[in-house]
């Protein structure tokens, strides 16, 4: 399993070729992505950054502070973007072996599984965000959910877990992230206490 190649899936021809250590993969249009920022037309977006950092350089653009409404507005229409482009790319359902199969295509799972177990099992045992996973370009598989709780506050990327647009995958998906989170800082806190708390699992 390996990362995707930023160059290849943004349409670019890879420098490094068939000797690339990244899974040539490409990814889709982020439609609802560049619907949002297109409804600031001021904002000059580029498609070839993080959406995430494109985000907060628009606050930046707009000298919005946390207080502001125009912001907090901003703010959940770009997670319900997020969420959208989400459910485009790999569906809602969490039944459905096709969306599995899309998640580990993304993942550069090789050979992609047949059987719905089988994709979740290891989309399960992947330690991902799943923001990288809605973005174009490249994203880190972590070692452990730790590291991803990390970087996940770190970056600042989270998924709302009851924003009104979340299919039934993108729900499972949080909630096994937070079930395994919570597992985990139940057994580290008979020793010394886990700081951090639960925000980055609950939104990786």
């Amino acid at each position: 399993m390996s990362a995707v190649c930023f160059e290849f899936a943004k349409g670019v021809r890879c420098s490094y070729g068939d000797g690339c250590r990244f899974a040539h993969v490409r990814s889709p249009s982020a439609a609802r992505i560049q619907q949002f920022f297109g409804e600031y037309p001021s904002f000059n977006y580029s498609r070839s950054s993080p959406i995430m950092s494109e985000f907060w350089r628009m606050c930046q653009h707009f000298n919005w502070d946390k207080e502001d409404e125009d912001r907090e507005e901003a703010h959940k229409a770009f997670k319900d973007a997020l969420t959208q482009q989400f459910n485009d790319y790999y569906g809602t359902d969490v039944d459905n072996i096709a969306s599995w199969q899309k998640l580990c295509r993304r993942l550069g799972v090789e050979p992609i599984p047949e059987g719905l177990q089988a994709c979740r099992a290891i989309i399960e045992k992947t330690h991902v965000n799943l923001v990288d996973l809605v973005d174009n370009g490249r994203f880190e598989i972590f070692k452990s959910l730790e590291d991803l709780r990390v970087y996940t506050i770190d970056e600042r990327k989270f998924f709302p877990l009851d924003d009104a647009y979340a299919g039934g995958l993108l729900k499972f998906l949080l909630r096994e992230i937070l079930h395994k989170y919570n597992g985990g800082q139940n057994k580290q806190s008979r020793g010394h206490p886990h700081r951090g708390g639960r925000r980055g699992a609950r939104r990786g």
